[in-house]
């Protein structure tokens, strides 16, 4: 449950910069790269606190950090892709 909520807050994340990102007039670009790190870096502090805090091993959270990292991810190159279409 907990990987689905993560997942659908990078979701949101993204939607919320796009959107107000191009209302304050930042190109695509900026925003996507601004997203992509930023989205790292959280996925990576909440795969430390899963270690840290829940017990789990690197393993696991490597594997399920980088579903956590992917899907927004992918969104957004989803995005990307058919609005430039």
């Amino acid at each position: 449950m907990h990987t689905t909520i993560i997942i659908t807050f990078g979701l949101v994340l993204l939607a919320l910069m796009l959107y107000i990102g191009q209302k304050l007039g930042f190109s695509r670009h900026t925003l996507t790269y601004s997203f992509v790190a930023l989205w790292l870096a959280l996925s990576v502090i909440n795969g430390a606190i899963g270690v840290v805090t829940a017990n789990q091993s690197v393993t696991s959270e490597l594997v399920i950090g980088s579903v956590v990292f992917g899907v927004p991810v992918a969104a957004l190159v989803l995005f990307m892709a058919m609005s430039n279409a």
